[in-house]
């Protein structure tokens, strides 16, 4: 039996397939066009239909509440804001487990393309090119969350349950080599339908440009970031959004990539998460040290958060995302990557290779559109603070950008360690392998510190 077939709804079920088949039937997995595309949509809702996975709303809350980004209301403390994991945590486990089910939904895509000889070889490159920017996606986030990790490229289940844990440098390679490829062979254009004309929702070559720039970035691989940041500045196809509030609607300028939500009566999983019903305080609030980094007259303020006063306490909570119900027109899709952000890789890969002007000129650009003025940083050392310092305010609530900020700069220890006195241990800054499965897979290692 194929695992990926050609309706919408089939796919939604097959690609959940919990026990996969050792090998792909691929003579009849895919007999024409019609049938992969089906599949390929198939793979995206299944990264969509689970709210707060790795792709859809996980990274932002719960890596949002490692970092010093956000606090839960609740009077019982979160295991992610307090930093006290354990190896049998459900949300960890479930991060984990779901997004090995997306990869291997993207292996099997792969393979049946490789593999069918009724699918046009146009069809097949484009179409393998996106499934190896979605596994690249989850790769990178499991990576930094959990370190080393079982690196799983195929669909032969006996040969990949019992893989032992590939190190942090071989997972990367991979990252590497899927977004490398994909830049290679996707289009420049956006593939779109009638239905949602010059939507965002499937990756382009610049998509994976982009993520390939801040791969590059965390690899401390400044020259090459710079020059995947350039070709997709240059490409002048984005344009940041003059007004905030158009940042991340489905129409959006400056996305470069965006996720469309499937699930019915509900826009994006952030919005779900961290907008209260009316007269409710919110089940989640930004901390102080946000609110105390922006800056006076910092239009980001007034437009990405909100606050309501519950009890005589106001609280602030994130407010990118405005809509928790369907919307008839401006349907907010959920940013995977955007201008603003590739504006802040290349400032921080210019100043690293000490083009200062450069790095001003880049960093001023996102500060400009937030109504402040130019940077004062004038050094390596003041930009790299300046960058963060953007990056922690414009970047906030998105994909987890702050923890995994502290973390690749090397700065956890310093910042958490000061903001949760008490709490804070240097291990903390990755999670823990699941215990299930450390259990089902005796060749896996658990992290230090569980």
């Amino acid at each position: 039996m194929g695992l990926l077939v050609v309706t919408v709804t089939d796919c939604r079920k097959l690609l959940k397939v919990p026990s996969p088949q050792n090998e792909l039937t691929a003579a009849t997995v895919f007999s024409n066009d019609a049938d992969a595309e089906s599949a390929m949509t198939g793979l995206y809702i299944e990264v969509m239909t689970n709210s707060r996975t790795l792709l859809n709303g996980g990274m932002s809350l719960y890596a949002g509440l490692s970092s010093d980004e956000l606090v839960n209301t609740s009077p019982i403390p979160d295991p992610f804001r307090t930093n006290t994991l354990t190896p049998d945590n459900f949300v960890c486990t479930s991060l984990y487990s779901t997004a090995y089910n997306v990869i291997f939904a993207a292996n099997s895509l792969i393979a049946g393309l490789d593999a069918s000889r009724g699918v046009s070889q146009a069809v097949k490159v484009e179409l393998r090119g996106e499934a190896e920017v979605v596994r690249a996606l989850e790769y990178f986030y499991l990576v930094n969350l959990y370190g080393g990790l079982p690196l799983v490229t195929g669909i032969n289940f006996n040969m990949t349950a019992g893989l032992a844990r590939d190190s942090v440098g071989a997972v990367y390679a991979q990252i590497e080599a899927d977004l490398e490829d994909a830049q290679r062979v996707l289009s420049p254009t956006y593939i779109t339908s009638a239905a949602a004309a010059g939507a965002r929702t499937r990756p382009n070559r610049y998509a994976a440009m982009a993520l390939l720039a801040r791969v590059w970035l965390y690899r401390g691989q400044w020259a090459l970031a710079k020059a995947e940041a350039d070709t997709v500045i240059g490409s002048g196809m984005y344009l940041l959004e003059p007004g905030l509030d158009s940042v991340f609607l489905s129409g959006s300028r400056e996305a470069i990539w965006q996720l469309q939500p499937v699930n019915s009566g509900l826009t994006t999983a952030e919005a779900a998460a961290f907008i209260p019903r009316p007269g409710v305080r919110p089940a989640y609030m930004l901390t102080p040290d946000w609110l105390m980094a922006v800056e006076a007259g910092d239009l980001r303020w007034a437009d990405w958060t909100d606050s309501v006063t519950v009890f005589g306490k106001e609280y602030f909570f994130p407010y990118k995302y405005k809509l928790t119900g369907p919307s008839p027109v401006d349907t907010e899709y959920n940013m995977v990557v955007r201008l603003a952000e590739v504006f802040l890789i290349r400032s921080e890969a210019r100043a690293h290779l000490g083009d200062i002007p450069g790095a001003q000129a880049d960093l001023d650009m996102v500060r400009a559109r937030a109504g402040l003025g130019a940077t004062m940083a004038g050094d390596v050392s003041s930009l790299l603070t300046a960058i963060l310092h953007e990056r922690q305010v414009e970047l906030m609530a998105e994909w987890g950008h702050r923890w995994l900020d502290l973390r690749r700069m090397g700065m956890a220890d310093a910042v958490l360690g000061n903001e949760k006195q008490g709490w804070w241990k240097g291990t903390d800054t990755l999670y823990p392998i699941p215990a299930k499965e450390l259990t089902a897979n005796p060749r896996l290692i658990q992290n230090p510190g569980y």
